[in-house]
C-alpha cells in the first residue's frame, strides 16, 4: 500500500487561502468604507443600520419640506411688507384729502391713486406660491365652521323665506355670488353685501361677507341672533335681484341708501337700536336730531344713527302707503319687482321710488317724502307709533305686532323663523383649503401653521377720498387695517420662528442619526488598516512557504524507481 507523503502541503495551502480571504475582506472594507458588507457579518447590526438609514432618508425629505414652508412663510412676510407700504401711502393720501384747502379736483386725483392701491391690495391677496394660495390657506376654526354650517343648514333659507313672504321677492338662482366668513375683524361692518350694476341699474351680487369676531358664540340655531344680521344682508342681495337696484330712486343719480338700509332693518326690526339712541322718553329735539341723520338719503351708511333713521323712515313709509289705501311697503316692493322682471321695456325711471310716489301717493318724489319724514309729521309718527313700543318685546319688524298688528309679538329670537333646509341662492361658500401641516421629522409628526390673511378694501363706496367726510372715515378705518396688518405679520413671525427652530432641531437629529449609523456600519480605518497589514504579511508568507514546499516535494517516480512489482 502507498502512504501519502508531504501531507503538510495541504494545511499550508488552506492557511494561504484563509490569509487571502482575510486580505480580500480588509481590502473590501477599506475600499467601500463599510464594515458591514452584508447581513452575515452582523445580522443585528445590519438590521439596525438599515432602520437608521431609512429614518435618516425620511428626515432629509422632511427637512426639504420644512425649507419649502420657510420659503412660503418668507414670501408671505414679503407680501405683507408691501401691503404695509401701500396702507402707509393710502394713509398719507387720506390725510392730504382732509386738507380744507384741497379742491374737489385734487381729491379726485388722490382718490384715483387710492383706488389703484386698493386694486393692488386685491392682487396681493390672490398671490400664489407654487399654485398654493399665499393667504387664507389653512383650516377653519371651529367657530368659523360652525357659522358656515348654520348658514348652510338654515340661516340663509330662513332669511329667503322671510323676505319672500314680506317683500314678495324671488331668489335668482342664476346669480352666483361668493359667501365669505372672515376669521379676523376687517373693521367697519359686521357684514356687508357687495354689488355692481350696469348703466340701466340692473345689478349683480358679487359677494356677502361676515366678520366672525362681531358675532357672539355659539353660532348655532336657535340660540344665536346672528340670523337677524343674515336677514339684513339677504335683503340687499334679493333687492339687487328684484329691482333696478343701481338706480333705485329712478333719477339716474341718487343712491337711495336710506331705502335700501331701511328695508334691511325693517325686515327684522330695529327698536333696540332706536331705544339705545333716544331712550324711553325722548324730546322732540332728540327725535329731530335722529331723523336729520338720514341726510339726503344718498350718503354712505356708517353710523348707528343713520341705520336707526333709515329704519324709522321705512316704518313711516309703510304707514304712509297704508294711509294711501295700499297694503304697505310690500305693495311698493312687489310693484318694483313686477316692473323689473315682467314689464317689457320697463326702465329705472318708470320703476323706481319716484315713479311709485307719483303713482300711488301724494308725494312728488323721494325728496318730498324725506322732507315730510324729517318734519312735524315724521316726529309725530315716531312719538305716537314708535316710542310707546320701544321697550316691549316686539322688535318692530314688518311682521310683528307693532308694525303689522300681529297677534304674537316677535322678539329678537322669533323674528326670523328657524327654518331648516338648503337656500335657493347660488352662493359659493369658502372651501376649507386644508391645514398647513409642517412635517417636523421622519416619523411623520406634524404641527399646523397658523393661517395668515392680508388686508383688502372691499367697500370702496364707503372707503374712498371723494369727500372730506369719506376721507375722514377712511382714515379712521386705515388705523384699524394697519393694526390688523401688524397682527397678521406677528402670526407670520411666529410661524417662521417655529419653522426655523424645527429645522434646526431636525438638523441635529440628522447629524446624530448619521453618527449612530456610522458607528454601526462604517469601517474603523485604523483598525482595519492594521488587520490588512497583518493579513497581507500572512498571505505573502504562506504563498512563499507553499512555493518552497512545492520545490522540495518527493515525486512518486523517485519513490518507486527500482522497486520490483509482482512475484
Amino acid at each position: 500500500m502507498i502512504t501519502p507523503v508531504n501531507q503538510d502541503l495541504t494545511g499550508l495551502a488552506l492557511e494561504t487561502h484563509r490569509a487571502r480571504m482575510d486580505l480580500e475582506d480588509s481590502i473590501s472594507k477599506l475600499s467601500s468604507g463599510k464594515r458591514l458588507q452584508d447581513a452575515k457579518a452582523d445580522a443585528g447590526g445590519f438590521q439596525q443600520a438599515a432602520k437608521l438609514l431609512s429614518r435618516n432618508k425620511r428626515d432629509h425629505a422632511a427637512m426639504g419640506n420644512l425649507q419649502n414652508l420657510i420659503s412660503y412663510t418668507q414670501t408671505q412676510d414679503g407680501a405683507l411688507e408691501v401691503v404695509g407700504k401701500l396702507l402707509s401711502r393710502m394713509n398719507d393720501l387720506a390725510m392730504r384729502a382732509l386738507d380744507v384747502t384741497t379742491t374737489d379736483s385734487d381729491r379726485e386725483n388722490y382718490n384715483k391713486e387710492f383706488l389703484e392701491l386698493v386694486a393692488q391690495l386685491d392682487q396681493i391677496k390672490r398671490q400664489k406660491f407654487n399654485d398654493m394660495d399665499l393667504f387664507g390657506a389653512g383650516g377653519f376654526s371651529d367657530a368659523k365652521q360652525e357659522f358656515i354650517d348654520s348658514l348652510k343648514s338654515g340661516w340663509l333659507k330662513s332669511a329667503e323665506d322671510l323676505i319672500s313672504t314680506q317683500y314678495g321677492w324671488n331668489v335668482d338662482p342664476n346669480d352666483e355670488w361668493d359667501l365669505i366668513v372672515n376669521e379676523n375683524d376687517t373693521g367697519g361692518y359686521a357684514a356687508f353685501v357687495m354689488t355692481s350694476w350696469d348703466n340701466t341699474g340692473t345689478a349683480n351680487v358679487i359677494e356677502m361677507q361676515f366678520d366672525l369676531p362681531d358675532f357672539s358664540a355659539p353660532h348655532t340655531q336657535p340660540t344665536s341672533q346672528a340670523d337677524r344680521v343674515v336677514a339684513h344682508e339677504m335683503v340687499h342681495a334679493m333687492q339687487a335681484q328684484n329691482s333696478f337696484y343701481g338706480d333705485i330712486t329712478g333719477d339716474g343719480s341718487s343712491r337711495g341708501t336710506w331705502f335700501k338700509e331701511g328695508l334691511a332693518e325693517f325686515i327684522h326690526g330695529a327698536d333696540n337700536r332706536v331705544l339705545g339712541i333716544l331712550g324711553a322718553a325722548p324730546s322732540s329735539a332728540q327725535i329731530d336730531t335722529l331723523t336729520a341723520a338720514i341726510g339726503t338719503g344718498n350718503e354712505s351708511w356708517t353710523t348707528s344713527e343713520q341705520y336707526a333713521s333709515a329704519y324709522l323712515a321705512a316704518r313711516y313709509l309703510d304707514n304712509q302707503i297704508k294711509a294711501a289705501g295700499q297694503s304697505g311697503v310690500k305693495h311698493l316692493t312687489q310693484w318694483m319687482e313686477n316692473r323689473f322682471s315682467s314689464v317689457p321695456g320697463a326702465t329705472a325711471s318708470d320703476s323706481g321710488l319716484n315713479a311709485y310716489f307719483q303713482t300711488f301717493t301724494g308725494y312728488a318724489d323721494t325728496n318730498a317724502f324725506l322732507t315730510d319724514f324729517k318734519g312735524a309729521n315724521g316726529r309725530n309718527f315716531i312719538n305716537t307709533q314708535i316710542v310707546p313700543n320701544l321697550s316691549n318685546t316686539d322688535t318692530g319688524s314688518i311682521a310683528g305686532t307693532d308694525a303689522a298688528g300681529g297677534a304674537v309679538p316677535l322678539d329678537g329670537q322669533a323674528v326670523v323663523p328657524d327654518t331648516a333646509g338648503n337656500a335657493l341662492s347660488n352662493s359659493v361658500y369658502e372651501v376649507e383649503k386644508g391645514s398647513l401641516a409642517a412635517t417636523v421629522d421622519g416619523t411623520g409628526d406634524t404641527w399646523n401653521l397658523q393661517s395668515v390673511n392680508t388686508i383688502t378694501v372691499n367697500d370702496t363706496a364707503t372707503y374712498n377720498l371723494e369727500s372730506i367726510t369719506n376721507a375722514r372715515g377712511t382714515l379712521t378705518q386705515l388705523i384699524d387695517w394697519l393694526e390688523n396688518l401688524s397682527a397678521e405679520r406677528a402670526i407670520v413671525g411666529a410661524n417662521l420662528s417655529r419653522l426655523t427652530k424645527e429645522a434646526n432641531n431636525l438638523t441635529h437629529k440628522i447629524e446624530n442619526f448619521e453618527m449612530a449609523t456610522s458607528r454601526i456600519e462604517d469601517t474603523d480605518v485604523a483598525k482595519e488598516s492594521s488587520r490588512f497589514a497583518a493579513s497581507q504579511v500572512r498571505s505573502q508568507a504562506s504563498v512563499a512557504i507553499l512555493a518552497q514546499g512545492n520545490q522540495t516535494s518527493v515525486k512518486l517516480a523517485d519513490l518507486i524507481r527500482g522497486v520490483n512489482v509482482g512475484g
